[in-house]
């Protein structure tokens, strides 16, 4: 009982500052109204139409000062006030109104406790006298039944008949014609107290059947109306109070469901009426939140024998409470779908409650599918409600979410799911394409049938195949496939670009489902094959975009199948020479890797144009890295090199040819003229291919695995060794590829650097050969024992000769006068000046370290050798320079 004292004060105080807010208005049009009829009688030119209007006004005024501040209108008239008027008379409205002092924040509190509040709690107050006075009398037997209820009802009429005619009592009479309130407030407390008895007389004490205990409510909800057109809200407020507190008062038990059922429904329309009657929304939403309270409790009492008719009377609510909405025309500045959802979301949760009670029987699924077409017919009719089209789906995920989890797997549960899955996913292909809700209409026909997927899949527990599965998701893929094709003429609509995105990913789950696993990297690239023809049919940057997210998972799905390769990647950065141990068989890497990943060329080459720069490189990249690790992956099972004596016969051949065939590659697309569609991807995998070959030339043949540090046999021949080869080989690859980048837009910033490093590889080149020479096919100063690999300390140390140093030094030497003389020849300042340079160090070298191991006539005949060859080429080269400096004095003046 306090709980229900509590909403009636909450309720109350709600529909108070509703009121001072509506009366306040209606007085600033009555003084509006005021003004702009003693502007209009001042005008000669409109002193008719001016009293047409003036006339009935202020009659009309008064009459309406003892009515209800909702009843006030303007006066009626067919002609509209004149604009001049108009603006004067709102002018002068706006002045009165800002030199009117404002009332203060205490004066409002003090109106409101002491003047408003208690009218209103006084006439709750006698309401739960009538109340408690009838529960007494059945208490304490003093009456029989029909005596109690004729005297509940005598005093409802007595309390309405107050309200109506108690200004004319002698003496009290004032009090109602000074407070409209009070006969408000006790009309309506006579109509709570009418309800009340009726249920007394019909439930209680049968004397009335039910036909007669419905015309009576009916009569009631009529003299309710009839009542609140003069009283107003309060009176329909205490009718509602009233009716939904008296089958609390009369002691409900489970054993009367049924008419209390019919008891709400028959009250609850009443209210509806005078709610689309008098335009309250205000009492819609109530006499919904009331019913809502009663089926509430109905839900935690033993119900199942009456449950169909509790699941009607909720659904009957909830279509009841959205139209009664919708016709009331308030929204109290909310959105128009969401204050309109509000029965229909309760009707829909209260269903959710009442389905696990009766087990999910086919009638509480019918129920919820009857409110959700009600739903779908909302968006149908009024676009601006769609919303509760996606409310009502998402309390479906809900309720079969909840149908799934509940019970495990039951087969009896797919119907409701697959039947909501076509409900909403009609309703939103067929209404796709409407202007304003097209866009929700789509995202709800592409949630429908992926979301009970997802539920059943999560949820259901169902044992069922992998190729059942897959079939699914192609059913369901097919569905979001139509709803692409339909909107892809929608421009700036993202459901094409989501629905063409959830058509890949079911597409690519049942392939994933039908096919052995061993295929899953090539799935992803075919779906990013179909992807690329559609953007390019729709050309659409979004779908590129999904081109690109599906190709790069094909690629990365083939690195994790391709998991051994990338292990023997670190263990060859790391200087591991058993690398065949960690190779996968090539048989399954055809399919796990180089079909997908020339499927990402392929792709990158045939889509360029739909795909970005970016993206397509990136693809491309992808597809040829794989490529060329499957082609390592061939390569290196040639010689299949596992033991470290192995390694040592055949590891240096093997590693320079794969470093010389990298570099071939990129100096072929380097040279070649490729098409304009083709010249910018040849050209970086190029550049890609030497960057390569000449990292793993800097870092395995100079740093980790030099063969002048660790041994490998290079071969004896002095000159024809693979040593010797390499480094020279090496060399004009960077000499040539530095010609490559000077015809190159970009590239020509590396021109001098590849010279550069050109230059010091031809040192390298004859530092090794002179090695080569002296110590045949062992270069290296460490050896390790082939007896024992695993004795790291088992190792035999090579130092440098006397004769071997004099070698390098002599090598060089020509080197130098090698280079001074083909830049004398071509007008090369490189390589003079390297030339230069490097005769300067061998200088140094000769008189610092060689000299200084001679004796005797070999000094004296060192140093007279080493001095005629440097007075000589000093001779050439001054002359060179003399000459050059001719030609361009000649040049300059010419």
């Amino acid at each position: 009982m306090l709980f229900l004292l509590f909403c009636g004060f909450i309720v109350l105080a709600v529909l108070i500052f509703d009121s001072r807010k509506n009366i306040r208005l209606l007085r600033t049009q009555i003084e509006n109204l005021e003004h702009s009829l003693e502007i209009a009688t001042r005008s000669d030119d409109l002193a008719a139409a001016a009293n047409r209007r003036a006339q009935p006004a202020p009659a009309t005024i008064r009459a309406k000062r003892s009515e209800p501040a909702e009843s006030i209108a303007a006066p009626p008239t067919d002609e509209p006030i004149p604009e001049p008027v108009a603006r004067e008379a709102a002018a002068e409205a706006r002045t009165s109104e800002a030199n009117r002092p404002a009332v203060s924040a205490s004066k409002r509190f003090e109106d409101l406790i002491g003047g408003k509040l208690p009218i209103w709690i006084g006439g709750v107050a006698l309401v739960f006298a009538g109340f408690f006075l009838v529960r007494f009398s059945i208490e304490a037997g003093l009456f029989g039944p029909a005596a109690r209820c004729l005297t509940a009802a005598m005093f409802g009429l007595l309390l309405i008949g107050l309200a109506e005619f108690g200004n004319r009592i002698p003496r009290i009479g004032a009090i109602f014609t000074d407070d409209l309130r009070i006969g408000h407030s006790i009309a309506g407390a006579g109509i709570a107290v009418l309800y009340a008895t009726l249920y007394m007389a019909s439930e209680l004490y049968g004397l009335f059947g039910l036909t007669a205990s419905l015309v009576g409510v009916i009569a009631v909800t009529i003299l309710a109306f009839i009542l609140s057109r003069k009283h107003g809200p309060p009176t329909a407020v205490m009718g509602l109070l009233g009716g939904f507190a008296a089958p609390y008062v009369a002691g409900l038990g489970p054993e009367s469901v049924a008419p209390l059922v019919i008891y709400l429904g028959v009250f609850t329309a009443g209210l509806f009426g005078l709610a689309i009657h008098r335009g309250w929304a205000w009492l819609a939403l109530l006499a919904t939140g009331g019913s809502v309270i009663w089926t509430s409790a109905l839900l935690f009492m033993d119900i199942a024998e009456d449950s169909s008719i509790v699941g009607l009377f909720i659904m009957l609510l909830a279509i009841g409470g959205v139209l009664t909405l919708s016709r009331t025309g308030q929204n109290y500045g909310l959105p128009k779908s969401a204050i309109r959802s509000i029965p229909l979301v309760a009707g829909l949760v209260q269903l959710i409650m009442l389905a696990p009670l009766i087990q999910f029987s086919p009638v509480s699924w019918l129920f919820f599918a009857v409110l959700a077409v009600f739903a779908i017919a909302l968006g149908w009719r009024d676009e601006e409600m769609t919303p509760a089209a996606a409310g009502a789906l998402g309390l479906a995920f809900a309720m079969v979410g909840a149908a799934l989890s509940d019970y495990g797997p039951d087969h009896g549960d797919l119907l409701p799911a697959i039947g909501f899955a076509i409900l909403f996913g009609l309703a939103g292909h067929i209404f796709a394409l409407r202007e304003k809700s097209g866009r929700m209409w789509g995202l709800i026909g592409l949630a429908a049938p992926v979301g009970m997927l997802v539920l059943t899949a999560l949820l259901g527990r169902f044992d069922w195949s992998e190729n059942i599965w897959g079939a699914v998701c192609s059913v369901v893929a097919a569905t979001a496939a139509i709803m692409a094709w339909r909107t892809h003429l929608i421009m700036k609509s993202p459901v094409m670009p989501l629905a063409s995105a959830i058509t890949a990913i079911l597409l690519a789950a049942a392939l994933w489902l039908w096919t052995p696993d061993r295929l899953a990297a090539i799935i992803p690239v075919a779906v990013a094959f179909g992807l690329a023809a559609w953007a390019r049919h729709c050309d659409n940057r979004t779908l590129a975009l999904q081109t690109f997210a599906a190709a790069m998972t094909g690629g990365l799905i083939a690195a994790v199948l391709s998991v051994e390769m990338i292990s023997a990647l670190f263990a060859s950065l790391a200087g591991e020479t058993d690398l065949y141990s960690y190779l996968p068989a090539v048989g399954p890497m055809i399919v796990k890797l180089l079909i997908p990943s020339f499927a990402l060329v392929a792709l990158a080459g045939i889509f360029g144009g739909t795909l970005d720069k970016r993206s397509s490189a990136a693809i491309a990249a992808a597809g040829v890295i794989g490529t060329g690790s499957f082609a390592y992956l061939l390569l290196k099972q040639i010689l299949a090199i596992g033991p470290i004596d192995q390694f040592m016969q055949f590891g240096f051949a093997e590693r320079i040819t794969f470093t010389h065939l990298l570099a071939l590659a990129g100096w072929l697309l380097l040279r070649r003229t490729w098409p304009a569609d083709w010249a910018d991807a040849a050209t970086k995998l190029g550049w890609a291919l030497v960057g390569v070959a000449l990292f793993r030339f800097v870092y395995f043949d100079l740093m980790l695995l030099s063969p002048t540090s660790v041994y490998q046999a290079v071969g004896p021949a002095p000159f024809a060794n693979l040593a010797t080869l390499h480094y020279f080989g090496t060399a004009i690859w960077l000499w040539l590829f530095a010609s490559s980048a000077a015809s190159g837009d970009r590239a020509n910033k590396w021109v001098r650097p590849l010279e550069i490093g050109s230059l010091l590889t031809t040192i390298a080149a004859v530092l090794v050969t002179v090695r080569q020479a002296v110590h045949g096919t062992n270069l290296g100063t460490v050896m390790i024992s082939a007896s024992d690999p695993d004795d790291l300390m088992n190792i035999d140390r090579f130092g440098y000769t006397t004769t071997e140093t004099y070698l390098y030094s002599a090598g060089l030497l020509l080197l130098a006068i090698a280079w001074l003389a083909r830049g004398i020849q071509t007008s090369n300042a490189m390589l003079r000046i390297a030339g230069l340079l490097l005769l300067t160090l061998v200088t140094f070298k000769v008189f610092l370290v060689d000299a200084a191991q001679l004796e005797g006539v070999l000094r004296i005949l060192s140093f007279l050798g080493l001095g005629i060859a440097l007075i000589g080429i000093g001779w050439i080269y001054g002359k060179i320079m003399q000459r050059d400096v001719d030609a361009s004095g000649e040049q300059a003046a010419g």
